[in-house]
């Protein structure tokens, strides 16, 4: 239960993301540096602080490319976008075209309702177990937890009517959102935005008006290299910037050598 846009402003991307996870998925996370001889480039992976359980969410490495997601779940045979290695394999990426091709290669397939971007490129992908759904984004673009292209219905609106009124309303609001973004400060505005709380269908639900809420959020700078990283409900804590040039001390920061 996640929301995300992405939005061209100059000559850059940001790409920004709520993290609303179900009762099922940890709910801390932490933003990490990987500088490894595995990694083909270093990244800043937003992901599960347990080591031995799945869970990477978004991230940047310091070409710029960029990788976001939310889970559209269509099948019982579907694989996470979250499971490791996912999101640090199409890191691996020098561009957005690059981390398509590696999305697509990956047998099986993974699933999710996805955005990569560089500073020149971004592409939307939907994806299944089936298939995958590949389009280029000019300017701006929103993501919830359905698809607008593939016909996939996510199975768990069948079990929860109020989920999808829940993504719809915020696919709409961001919509009306993403479209006034200016600079970084916007996205961060997006992402804590309160209206309709009163339904409990805002952008960013806070711990008293839901088991599931919004756990954090975080906004990537495909130039600038620079994440805005909210550890925490984003209305209530607000945001810390991370970058490779400007790394945070040890204790704000896990990192792998």
């Amino acid at each position: 239960m996640c929301t995300q846009a992405v939005k061209r402003v100059n000559d850059t991307w940001y790409l920004m993301k709520t993290r609303d996870p179900v009762s099922w998925m940890r709910h801390e996370d932490e933003i990490k540096l990987f500088d490894s001889p595995a990694d083909k480039y270093r990244k800043l992976i937003i992901q599960n602080p347990v080591p031995y359980e799945d869970g990477y969410y978004g991230g940047i490495n310091e070409k710029g490319a960029t990788f976001i997601s939310t889970f559209v779940r269509t099948s019982e045979d579907q694989i996470s976008y979250i499971r490791k290695p996912y999101i640090r394999l199409i890191l691996d990426a020098e561009t957005a075209s690059e981390a398509v091709e590696i999305i697509k290669s990956f047998y099986p397939k993974i699933g999710g309702n996805m955005f990569v971007a560089d500073a020149n490129q971004c592409f939307g992908i939907e994806a299944t177990a089936k298939e995958y759904f590949v389009e280029e984004i000019l300017e701006s673009g929103v993501k919830a937890n359905h698809f607008n292209h593939l016909p996939d219905r996510n199975l768990n609106f069948d079990k929860d009517q109020e989920f999808e009124k829940w993504s719809k309303t915020h696919e709409q609001r961001a919509i009306e959102l993403v479209a006034g973004i200016k600079g970084i400060s916007d996205c961060e505005s997006l992402l804590s935005d309160r209206k309709h709380s009163e339904q409990k269908r805002a952008i960013c639900t806070t711990p008293d008006e839901a088991k599931v809420y919004t756990y954090s959020a975080f906004v990537f700078d495909t130039k600038n290299k620079v994440v805005r990283y909210a550890q925490g409900c984003p209305s209530i804590v607000g945001f810390k910037e991370y970058s490779f040039t400007n790394l945070p001390i040890m204790n704000d920061i896990s990192q792998i050598d």
